[in-house]
């Protein structure tokens, strides 16, 4: 089996003894793509700086290549590692141009490799005729397309990204995680990126990992972190969604108040286990000759669909999404079936 290119061994990090990143263990292969994903504060910025060689670890290792880059005994220097690094903020050189802001790690190289490195790299990322420009003279996604080329530059063995695109806005984000997942591919480098944005974790990466409070909870690619999730954490962090009461029949049906939900379920299921089963507003379908009707208590008309809020019992919300020229209102009741494919159930406690 061929040796991963990144292997985090029970790794451990933290500051002033409060331990931020706990026992965490993954591999990456070279040549692929993958997002560490969760909410502010789990520690998934901290794997990253360890990783780069910014902070110490206090138990486990990371080996990059085969090597051992870090452990509790052990420091290689962040500019030993063959690592490319692009932070949330660009940290570009204010005083320089764009063309020698990418050649900063090329110093090694000819002048003339420099300038064909330089220059392959600004059209790779679609900046070039700007080479002459300084970082005040660009834009934001500018800015940023500059700080991937000048880690690109180098060909290193393994990209950072951290929250790159947090800082711009919403359409111009999503365009740019498009071309970086080109980008990347084309050139073939290895990438570990930090995101809390499900949507550019699931577009852009071969593998995804969830992190809760310091701990990896799920390493997978993105179909099964969102359709096999392996706790309800992820499964709610992964989109959205309504956990109901059931009570399971057989390993792929689960009786509910609505009706059964059946599918494909990720681990076994005992017949008479009580269970929460998750139901995502793609699961929902509107049906007028379903003889289910909820209540709509909300509708959030997005453009290209409708996302419909529907009551369920006392206190409980189903979530419905249906193509935008739907027209029932909220106060009327909107006919569903349940089309599950993959049957997401965890037991109550």
């Amino acid at each position: 089996m061929k040796e991963p290119l990144l292997s985090l061994n029970h790794l451990a990090c933290g500051y002033h003894q409060q331990t931020v990143v706990n026992d965490l263990s993954l591999t990456l292969a070279a040549g692929e793509i993958a997002c560490l994903l969760g909410p502010s504060g789990c520690g998934k910025t901290t794997t990253l700086r360890a990783i780069a060689g910014l902070e110490p670890v206090t138990s486990g290792s990371i080996s990059i290549l085969g090597k051992t880059v870090s452990g509790p005994h052990q420091q290689l220097p962040p500019n030993q590692r063959g690592l490319g690094m692009v932070f949330q903020e660009h940290a570009l050189f204010p005083h320089l141009t764009v063309a020698d802001n990418v050649a900063f790690g090329l110093r090694h190289q000819s002048r003339s490799q420099r300038q064909e490195r330089v220059q392959a790299c600004l059209q790779r990322v679609r900046l070039g005729g700007l080479d002459q420009r300084y970082p005040h003279e660009l834009s934001g996604g500018q800015q940023q397309r500059v700080a991937l080329a000048r880690a690109l530059a180098p060909q290193p063995a393994l990209l950072l990204l951290d929250e790159p695109f947090a800082s711009l806005d919403l359409d111009l984000r999503r365009s740019l995680a498009q071309e970086l997942g080109d980008i990347l591919r084309q050139e073939k480098v290895t990438t570990l990126l930090v995101t809390h944005d499900q949507e550019e974790a699931f577009a852009l990466a071969d593998r995804v990992g969830v992190m809760q409070q310091g701990r990896l909870e799920q390493w997978d690619t993105p179909y099964n972190i969102y359709h096999a999730p392996a706790n309800r954490f992820v499964a709610e962090f992964a989109g959205y969604g309504t956990f109901l009461h059931g009570t399971v029949h057989d390993g792929n049906t689960v009786h509910t108040s609505l009706g059964d939900v059946t599918g494909r379920s990720r681990a076994p299921l005992q017949p008479g286990t009580e269970v929460e089963v998750l139901l995502r507003p793609e699961d929902v379908i509107a049906d007028e000759s379903a003889p289910l009707a909820l209540p709509v208590t909300r509708r959030q008309f997005t453009g290209a669909s409708i996302l419909y809020h529907l009551r369920v019992g006392a206190n409980e919300t189903l979530l419905c999404q249906t193509d935008s020229h739907t027209n029932v209102v909220e106060g009327d009741n909107l006919h569903v079936r349940l089309g599950t494919k993959h049957l997401v159930a965890f037991e109550t406690h």
